[in-house]
């Protein structure tokens, strides 16, 4: 049922000084938790896999403990894999809950009950961001870290240790980054319609479209694309997708490995879509009626 104008008054008294954009993101976050939607979709993704993750560690180190030095080399391959499947996670989670962000708000005007509270814009926008990144955490943070711990505690009495330990510390921060960027591209999509089904529409064209360029571009150019999902060595035609363009940052900021070309365009990429998205959800904002 439609919330009408009527049914909310815009607050005029003084604003809240600080914390009310923390109050914005949390209930997002945990209506976000309230779907069962979502919480099938945590339940394979926040528990399942990094259990998988947990076992496979054990295993590469009794092959470690068996072979000795002909697997000594650590590398950014393990991490590197990892963020590959926690970003297809972020994805999905998005697309079951994050979607309707702004765009529920919007079809139902339920921003007027936020703005009948002590908040500004910039609350309501840094609110609703942070409420996406929440989620998007669940499934890239929080397992990210989890293994990252038992991995490094394995190693932690091994000459790898230093190495091990700064590759996951790296990964963390990527899986918090890149959750960040499409959080972001959510919240900007979901700003520019008022339809969630819309919205998510949308986010898949922005997901699967440009992945499929880089496919046929991977193919024409005689790239091997099963070798390099698995070793995760960074292609050219990666700078056609989102995803794409994470393994190059990733590839780079782990072991320094990039290909023959302008691999600085992948950063430049992300921060252009990461801008964009932010500055939909703001511009669509400032000119919300009913709020002054």
């Amino acid at each position: 049922m439609a919330i009408h104008d009527q049914n909310y008054v815009r607050y005029d008294g003084p604003l809240r000084a600080k914390g009310a954009w923390m109050v914005i993101a949390w209930t997002s976050f945990r209506t976000y938790l309230s779907f069962w939607r979502t919480k099938f979709a945590l339940l394979f993704m926040q528990w399942i896999l990094p259990a998988i993750f947990i076992v496979l560690i054990f295993v590469e180190y009794m092959i470690r403990g068996l072979a000795g030095d002909a697997v000594a080399e650590v590398g950014a391959g393990w991490v590197t894999a990892v963020l590959r499947v926690e970003m297809i996670c972020v994805i999905v989670t998005l697309l079951v809950a994050g979607c309707g962000v702004v765009s529920e708000d919007l079809r139902y005007r339920t921003f007027q009950l936020y703005f009948s509270k002590p908040i500004t814009r910039a609350d309501y926008a840094l609110g609703k961001f942070l409420g996406l990144w929440l989620l998007a955490a669940q499934v890239s943070v929080i397992p990210m870290t989890i293994v990252s711990l038992l991995r490094g505690a394995l190693f932690i009495r091994t000459d790898m240790f230093k190495e091990v330990a700064l590759a996951l510390v790296l990964g963390v921060v990527l899986a918090a980054v890149f959750s960040a960027i499409l959080a972001a591209i959510v919240a900007g999509l979901s700003s520019l319609t008022n339809s969630q089904g819309t919205a998510v529409l949308m986010f898949l064209g922005v997901i699967f479209v440009p992945q499929i360029l880089s496919l046929i571009v991977a193919i024409a150019s005689g790239e091997s694309m099963a070798t390099d999902w698995f070793t995760g060595a960074p292609n050219p035609s990666d700078l056609w997708s989102i995803t794409g363009n994470m393994s190059v940052v990733t590839h780079w900021v782990l072991d320094g490995e990039t290909f023959d070309g302008p691999a600085w365009v992948a950063p430049v990429i992300l921060s252009l879509l990461t801008a964009g998205g932010l500055g939909a959800l703001v511009a669509r904002v400032s000119k919300l009626e009913g709020v002054a």
